[in-house]
Protein backbone atom coordinates (compact mmCIF):
# COMPACT_ATOMS: atom_id res chain seq x y z
CA UNK A 1 0.00 0.00 0.00
CA UNK A 2 2.65 2.66 0.66
CA UNK A 3 4.27 2.28 -2.56
CA UNK A 4 1.14 3.47 -4.02
CA UNK A 5 2.67 7.20 -3.27
CA UNK A 6 5.45 6.24 -6.21
CA UNK A 7 3.15 5.88 -8.75
CA UNK A 8 1.15 8.29 -10.83
CA UNK A 9 -2.07 8.05 -12.29
CA UNK A 10 -5.42 6.44 -10.91
CA UNK A 11 -4.62 2.93 -9.71
CA UNK A 12 -5.59 -0.56 -11.60
CA UNK A 13 -7.22 -3.02 -10.44
CA UNK A 14 -3.80 -5.17 -10.32
CA UNK A 15 -2.50 -2.75 -8.50
CA UNK A 16 -4.79 -3.05 -5.66
CA UNK A 17 -4.73 -6.25 -3.51
CA UNK A 18 -7.83 -8.30 -3.98
CA UNK A 19 -9.89 -5.79 -5.83
CA UNK A 20 -10.67 -8.39 -8.20
CA UNK A 21 -13.16 -10.03 -5.19
CA UNK A 22 -15.40 -6.64 -5.33
CA UNK A 23 -16.93 -5.18 -2.86
CA UNK A 24 -18.78 -7.56 -0.04
CA UNK A 25 -21.23 -4.57 1.26
CA UNK A 26 -22.62 -4.93 5.14
CA UNK A 27 -26.07 -6.09 3.41
CA UNK A 28 -25.08 -8.59 1.02
CA UNK A 29 -23.47 -10.63 4.04
CA UNK A 30 -26.83 -10.36 5.95
CA UNK A 31 -28.88 -13.81 5.94
CA UNK A 32 -32.95 -14.14 4.76
CA UNK A 33 -32.96 -9.46 4.53
CA UNK A 34 -32.47 -9.98 7.92
CA UNK A 35 -30.46 -6.23 7.66
CA UNK A 36 -30.87 -4.87 11.63
CA UNK A 37 -28.66 -5.82 14.40
CA UNK A 38 -28.81 -3.78 17.32
CA UNK A 39 -25.92 -1.69 18.68
CA UNK A 40 -24.27 -3.21 22.28
CA UNK A 41 -21.87 -0.88 23.74
CA UNK A 42 -18.82 -3.35 22.48
CA UNK A 43 -19.97 -1.97 19.29
CA UNK A 44 -18.97 1.77 20.21
CA UNK A 45 -15.58 0.96 21.69
CA UNK A 46 -12.63 2.82 19.66
CA UNK A 47 -10.32 -0.08 17.63
CA UNK A 48 -7.57 1.95 16.95
CA UNK A 49 -6.02 -0.46 14.09
CA UNK A 50 -2.57 -0.39 13.81
CA UNK A 51 -3.07 -0.78 9.82
CA UNK A 52 -3.89 2.31 7.20
CA UNK A 53 -7.30 3.39 9.03
CA UNK A 54 -9.29 6.40 9.58
CA UNK A 55 -11.56 6.16 12.41
CA UNK A 56 -14.32 9.23 13.47
CA UNK A 57 -16.83 9.85 16.00
CA UNK A 58 -19.42 12.49 14.86
CA UNK A 59 -21.99 13.89 16.56
CA UNK A 60 -24.46 15.96 14.16
CA UNK A 61 -27.24 18.01 16.15
CA UNK A 62 -30.48 20.10 15.15
CA UNK A 63 -31.96 22.32 17.35
CA UNK A 64 -35.25 23.39 18.24
CA UNK A 65 -34.53 26.74 16.78
CA UNK A 66 -33.49 24.65 13.24
CA UNK A 67 -29.79 25.69 14.05
CA UNK A 68 -27.26 23.21 13.02
CA UNK A 69 -23.95 21.95 14.75
CA UNK A 70 -21.58 19.51 14.49
CA UNK A 71 -18.62 17.91 16.18
CA UNK A 72 -16.23 15.14 15.23
CA UNK A 73 -13.10 13.83 16.59
CA UNK A 74 -11.20 11.67 13.72
CA UNK A 75 -7.86 9.76 14.30
CA UNK A 76 -6.15 8.67 11.65
CA UNK A 77 -3.17 5.90 10.63
CA UNK A 78 -1.32 5.63 7.71
CA UNK A 79 -0.29 2.49 8.44
CA UNK A 80 3.48 2.95 7.51
CA UNK A 81 6.79 1.98 9.83
CA UNK A 82 7.18 4.86 11.64
CA UNK A 83 4.68 7.63 10.73
CA UNK A 84 2.63 8.51 13.70
CA UNK A 85 -0.61 8.69 14.13
CA UNK A 86 -2.71 12.12 13.60
CA UNK A 87 -5.83 13.31 15.38
CA UNK A 88 -8.00 15.96 14.55
CA UNK A 89 -11.09 17.84 15.31
CA UNK A 90 -13.98 19.29 13.32
CA UNK A 91 -16.69 21.19 14.80
CA UNK A 92 -19.30 23.26 12.08
CA UNK A 93 -22.22 26.22 13.70
CA UNK A 94 -24.75 27.54 11.52
CA UNK A 95 -27.57 29.49 12.94
CA UNK A 96 -28.18 33.08 13.88
CA UNK A 97 -26.44 34.78 10.78
CA UNK A 98 -23.12 32.39 12.19
CA UNK A 99 -21.66 30.17 9.89
CA UNK A 100 -18.15 28.66 10.85
CA UNK A 101 -15.93 25.89 10.40
CA UNK A 102 -13.26 24.42 12.54
CA UNK A 103 -11.03 22.16 12.21
CA UNK A 104 -7.80 21.73 14.48
CA UNK A 105 -5.08 19.46 15.26
CA UNK A 106 -5.36 17.66 18.70
CA UNK A 107 -2.60 15.74 20.92
CA UNK A 108 -2.54 13.38 23.79
CA UNK A 109 -5.27 10.83 22.63
CA UNK A 110 -6.04 8.74 25.27
CA UNK A 111 -8.82 5.91 25.82
CA UNK A 112 -10.37 4.70 28.87
CA UNK A 113 -9.96 1.19 29.93
CA UNK A 114 -12.69 -0.03 28.04
CA UNK A 115 -12.01 1.95 24.60
CA UNK A 116 -15.43 3.82 24.80
CA UNK A 117 -13.95 7.28 25.93
CA UNK A 118 -11.36 9.14 24.49
CA UNK A 119 -9.69 12.00 25.67
CA UNK A 120 -6.85 14.79 24.23
CA UNK A 121 -5.73 18.29 25.09
CA UNK A 122 -8.67 20.10 24.20
CA UNK A 123 -11.84 17.65 23.22
CA UNK A 124 -12.93 14.61 25.30
CA UNK A 125 -15.86 12.33 24.30
CA UNK A 126 -17.07 10.40 27.42
CA UNK A 127 -19.82 7.43 27.24
CA UNK A 128 -22.38 7.45 30.45
CA UNK A 129 -21.50 4.26 32.73
CA UNK A 130 -25.01 2.81 31.15
CA UNK A 131 -23.55 2.90 27.80
CA UNK A 132 -26.93 5.06 27.10
CA UNK A 133 -25.12 8.50 26.50
CA UNK A 134 -22.29 10.60 25.85
CA UNK A 135 -20.66 13.81 26.87
CA UNK A 136 -18.74 15.88 24.37
CA UNK A 137 -16.43 18.84 25.50
CA UNK A 138 -14.66 21.14 23.54
CA UNK A 139 -11.96 23.56 25.14
CA UNK A 140 -10.48 25.62 23.11
CA UNK A 141 -11.23 29.24 23.81
CA UNK A 142 -12.01 31.97 22.37
CA UNK A 143 -13.43 30.58 19.17
CA UNK A 144 -15.05 27.42 20.74
CA UNK A 145 -16.24 25.82 24.07
CA UNK A 146 -18.76 23.00 23.55
CA UNK A 147 -20.76 21.23 26.30
CA UNK A 148 -22.90 18.76 24.84
CA UNK A 149 -24.66 15.46 26.05
CA UNK A 150 -26.35 13.19 23.46
CA UNK A 151 -28.59 10.63 25.19
CA UNK A 152 -30.29 7.66 22.75
CA UNK A 153 -33.70 7.29 22.31
CA UNK A 154 -34.68 4.94 19.85
CA UNK A 155 -32.43 1.70 19.06
CA UNK A 156 -28.84 1.69 17.82
CA UNK A 157 -28.25 -0.07 14.64
CA UNK A 158 -25.82 -1.75 12.49
CA UNK A 159 -26.09 -3.58 9.07
CA UNK A 160 -25.51 -6.67 9.83
CA UNK A 161 -22.14 -7.16 11.08
CA UNK A 162 -21.80 -3.32 10.62
CA UNK A 163 -19.00 -4.08 8.10
CA UNK A 164 -18.37 -4.18 3.84
CA UNK A 165 -15.34 -5.10 2.84
CA UNK A 166 -13.05 -4.31 -0.14
CA UNK A 167 -10.46 -6.81 -0.55
CA UNK A 168 -8.15 -6.39 2.06
CA UNK A 169 -9.92 -3.56 3.37
CA UNK A 170 -13.21 -2.49 5.28
CA UNK A 171 -15.51 0.20 6.11
CA UNK A 172 -17.40 -0.01 9.13
CA UNK A 173 -20.50 2.40 10.05
CA UNK A 174 -22.60 2.27 13.80
CA UNK A 175 -25.32 4.76 13.81
CA UNK A 176 -27.10 5.78 17.28
CA UNK A 177 -29.87 7.37 14.45
CA UNK A 178 -32.09 9.74 17.44
CA UNK A 179 -30.63 11.22 20.50
CA UNK A 180 -31.96 14.33 22.69
CA UNK A 181 -29.33 16.50 22.71
CA UNK A 182 -28.63 19.34 25.68
CA UNK A 183 -26.24 21.72 25.94
CA UNK A 184 -24.04 24.50 24.66
CA UNK A 185 -21.97 25.73 21.49
CA UNK A 186 -20.14 28.61 22.38
CA UNK A 187 -18.41 30.41 19.47
CA UNK A 188 -16.85 33.14 19.26
CA UNK A 189 -17.94 34.08 22.56
CA UNK A 190 -21.43 33.96 22.33
CA UNK A 191 -23.35 30.90 24.05
CA UNK A 192 -26.23 29.04 21.60
CA UNK A 193 -28.28 26.32 23.38
CA UNK A 194 -28.28 23.77 21.47
CA UNK A 195 -31.03 21.55 23.03
CA UNK A 196 -32.84 19.56 20.01
CA UNK A 197 -32.18 16.26 18.15
CA UNK A 198 -29.28 14.47 17.17
CA UNK A 199 -27.48 11.20 15.13
CA UNK A 200 -24.66 9.86 16.28
CA UNK A 201 -22.22 7.93 13.74
CA UNK A 202 -19.07 5.93 14.52
CA UNK A 203 -17.62 4.91 11.42
CA UNK A 204 -13.93 3.67 10.57
CA UNK A 205 -12.54 3.37 7.19
CA UNK A 206 -9.76 0.48 6.99
CA UNK A 207 -7.87 1.26 4.15
CA UNK A 208 -6.64 4.65 2.68
CA UNK A 209 -9.31 7.10 2.34
CA UNK A 210 -9.08 7.47 -2.04
CA UNK A 211 -9.90 3.79 -2.14
CA UNK A 212 -12.84 3.23 -0.48
CA UNK A 213 -14.81 5.58 -2.91
CA UNK A 214 -15.60 7.69 -5.99
CA UNK A 215 -18.62 9.69 -4.86
CA UNK A 216 -20.02 9.88 -0.83
CA UNK A 217 -23.08 11.88 -0.05
CA UNK A 218 -24.22 11.71 3.77
CA UNK A 219 -28.40 13.07 5.02
CA UNK A 220 -29.64 13.76 8.43
CA UNK A 221 -32.78 15.17 8.58
CA UNK A 222 -34.96 16.46 11.78
CA UNK A 223 -39.09 17.10 10.72
CA UNK A 224 -42.09 17.41 12.03
CA UNK A 225 -45.65 15.91 10.60
CA UNK A 226 -47.41 18.55 9.50
CA UNK A 227 -50.96 17.35 11.01
CA UNK A 228 -49.67 16.11 13.77
CA UNK A 229 -46.69 17.50 14.88
CA UNK A 230 -44.67 14.23 15.53
CA UNK A 231 -40.92 13.75 15.03
CA UNK A 232 -39.28 11.92 12.61
CA UNK A 233 -35.95 11.36 11.80
CA UNK A 234 -34.41 10.48 8.68
CA UNK A 235 -30.36 9.45 8.10
CA UNK A 236 -28.52 8.03 5.36
CA UNK A 237 -24.85 7.34 4.15
CA UNK A 238 -23.87 6.04 0.64
CA UNK A 239 -21.09 5.85 -1.40
CA UNK A 240 -19.97 4.68 -4.68
CA UNK A 241 -16.58 2.69 -5.44
CA UNK A 242 -14.10 3.49 -7.54
CA UNK A 243 -14.23 1.45 -10.87
CA UNK A 244 -11.49 -0.67 -9.60
CA UNK A 245 -14.30 -2.17 -6.84
CA UNK A 246 -16.86 -2.54 -9.77
CA UNK A 247 -18.58 0.90 -9.42
CA UNK A 248 -20.70 -0.51 -6.42
CA UNK A 249 -23.32 1.44 -4.24
CA UNK A 250 -23.24 0.48 -0.87
CA UNK A 251 -25.65 2.60 0.72
CA UNK A 252 -27.41 2.21 4.40
CA UNK A 253 -30.08 4.39 6.20
CA UNK A 254 -32.55 4.38 8.46
CA UNK A 255 -36.08 5.97 9.66
CA UNK A 256 -37.26 7.03 13.09
CA UNK A 257 -40.84 8.13 13.11
CA UNK A 258 -42.27 9.11 16.23
CA UNK A 259 -39.56 8.25 18.71
CA UNK A 260 -38.82 4.33 17.55
CA UNK A 261 -36.74 3.09 14.72
CA UNK A 262 -39.02 1.68 12.38
CA UNK A 263 -36.76 0.27 9.92
CA UNK A 264 -33.16 0.53 8.51
CA UNK A 265 -32.91 0.56 4.92
CA UNK A 266 -30.08 -0.65 2.31
CA UNK A 267 -32.18 0.18 -0.81
CA UNK A 268 -31.89 3.65 -1.43
CA UNK A 269 -30.88 6.13 -3.91
CA UNK A 270 -29.14 9.75 -4.23
CA UNK A 271 -30.96 11.21 -7.36
CA UNK A 272 -29.53 14.36 -8.35
CA UNK A 273 -33.09 16.14 -10.44
CA UNK A 274 -30.95 18.56 -11.64
CA UNK A 275 -27.00 19.80 -11.29
CA UNK A 276 -25.29 22.79 -11.94
CA UNK A 277 -21.37 22.94 -13.55
CA UNK A 278 -19.27 24.88 -11.37
CA UNK A 279 -16.52 26.21 -12.45
CA UNK A 280 -14.21 26.67 -9.38
CA UNK A 281 -13.94 22.72 -8.40
CA UNK A 282 -15.06 21.03 -11.72
CA UNK A 283 -17.97 19.24 -10.47
CA UNK A 284 -21.91 19.07 -10.94
CA UNK A 285 -23.71 19.71 -7.52
CA UNK A 286 -27.11 19.12 -7.53
CA UNK A 287 -29.47 21.53 -7.57
CA UNK A 288 -32.13 20.22 -6.91
CA UNK A 289 -31.97 16.34 -5.25
CA UNK A 290 -34.62 13.09 -4.05
CA UNK A 291 -32.67 11.26 -1.12
CA UNK A 292 -35.08 7.90 -1.14
CA UNK A 293 -35.54 5.44 1.17
CA UNK A 294 -37.10 1.96 0.95
CA UNK A 295 -37.10 -0.96 2.87
CA UNK A 296 -39.84 -2.95 5.36
CA UNK A 297 -40.64 -1.81 8.89
CA UNK A 298 -38.73 -4.04 11.28
CA UNK A 299 -42.09 -5.22 14.00
CA UNK A 300 -44.56 -6.06 11.06
CA UNK A 301 -42.70 -6.06 7.85
CA UNK A 302 -44.73 -3.83 6.46
CA UNK A 303 -42.95 -1.82 3.18
CA UNK A 304 -41.72 1.81 4.02
CA UNK A 305 -40.42 4.24 1.29
CA UNK A 306 -39.50 7.95 2.33
CA UNK A 307 -38.59 10.33 -0.44
CA UNK A 308 -36.63 13.57 0.75
CA UNK A 309 -36.57 16.43 -1.93
CA UNK A 310 -34.31 18.99 -1.07
CA UNK A 311 -33.69 22.21 -3.40
CA UNK A 312 -29.96 23.03 -2.08
CA UNK A 313 -29.73 26.86 -1.17
CA UNK A 314 -28.31 26.95 2.19
CA UNK A 315 -24.28 26.14 1.11
CA UNK A 316 -22.43 26.04 4.40
CA UNK A 317 -19.04 25.28 2.58
CA UNK A 318 -16.67 23.88 0.04
CA UNK A 319 -14.25 21.67 2.04
CA UNK A 320 -11.44 20.74 -0.12
CA UNK A 321 -10.19 17.70 1.67
CA UNK A 322 -7.19 17.33 1.03
CA UNK A 323 -6.68 20.60 3.31
CA UNK A 324 -8.43 18.40 6.05
CA UNK A 325 -6.08 15.22 6.31
CA UNK A 326 -2.83 15.17 8.05
CA UNK A 327 0.21 15.52 5.26
CA UNK A 328 1.84 12.48 4.62
CA UNK A 329 -1.61 11.11 3.78
CA UNK A 330 -2.12 13.77 1.90
CA UNK A 331 0.84 13.07 -0.13
CA UNK A 332 -0.59 9.72 -0.77
CA UNK A 333 -4.07 10.85 -1.86
CA UNK A 334 -3.10 13.73 -4.50
CA UNK A 335 -1.44 10.84 -6.46
CA UNK A 336 -4.13 9.76 -7.45
CA UNK A 337 -6.83 12.68 -6.56
CA UNK A 338 -6.69 16.17 -7.88
CA UNK A 339 -9.05 17.84 -5.70
CA UNK A 340 -11.50 16.17 -3.53
CA UNK A 341 -14.42 18.71 -2.55
CA UNK A 342 -17.10 18.35 0.34
CA UNK A 343 -20.10 19.87 -0.53
CA UNK A 344 -21.61 20.92 2.63
CA UNK A 345 -24.84 22.29 2.62
CA UNK A 346 -28.34 23.09 5.32
CA UNK A 347 -31.59 23.65 4.01
CA UNK A 348 -35.26 23.52 4.90
CA UNK A 349 -36.76 20.43 2.96
CA UNK A 350 -39.69 18.49 2.84
CA UNK A 351 -40.12 14.81 3.12
CA UNK A 352 -43.23 12.42 2.23
CA UNK A 353 -42.89 9.05 4.44
CA UNK A 354 -44.91 6.23 3.94
CA UNK A 355 -45.60 3.37 6.40
CA UNK A 356 -47.84 0.18 4.96
CA UNK A 357 -50.65 2.66 3.97
CA UNK A 358 -49.97 5.11 6.26
CA UNK A 359 -48.60 8.55 4.68
CA UNK A 360 -47.02 10.86 6.61
CA UNK A 361 -46.01 14.15 5.36
CA UNK A 362 -43.03 16.39 7.06
CA UNK A 363 -40.94 19.69 6.57
CA UNK A 364 -37.74 20.63 8.44
CA UNK A 365 -34.02 20.47 8.24
CA UNK A 366 -31.93 18.57 6.49
CA UNK A 367 -27.94 18.63 6.88
CA UNK A 368 -26.55 16.92 3.63
CA UNK A 369 -23.05 16.25 1.80
CA UNK A 370 -22.17 15.07 -1.78
CA UNK A 371 -18.60 14.29 -1.91
CA UNK A 372 -16.57 13.76 -5.49
CA UNK A 373 -13.31 12.32 -4.93
CA UNK A 374 -12.58 11.47 -8.66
Amino acid sequence: MAGYSNQTGSPKPGDIPNAGEGVKSAASLCKDGNYYSELTSKDLEWSIAATASTETQTFYCINDQGYFGHVQLIHSNLGIWGAPASVQMTARFRGEGVNKFFSINLTNFTLSANKLSASTNLMSITMSPDGQSFSIQVTNPPELIVSLTFERTAKGYKIGEGKSFFGDGFVSHKFWPACKVSGMMIVDGKAHDMAGEGTFVHAIQGMRPHLVASKWSYVDFSGKNVETNNRTKLSLIQFTTPEYYGSTTVTQGSIVLDGALVGVAVDNETDFVTTEFDEETGYRPPTEVNYVWEGKALEDGKPFKAVLNVKPKGLCQKVDLLAEIPWALRKIVSTFVAKPIIYQWYDEATAVVTVGETEHSLTGHVYHEATFVV
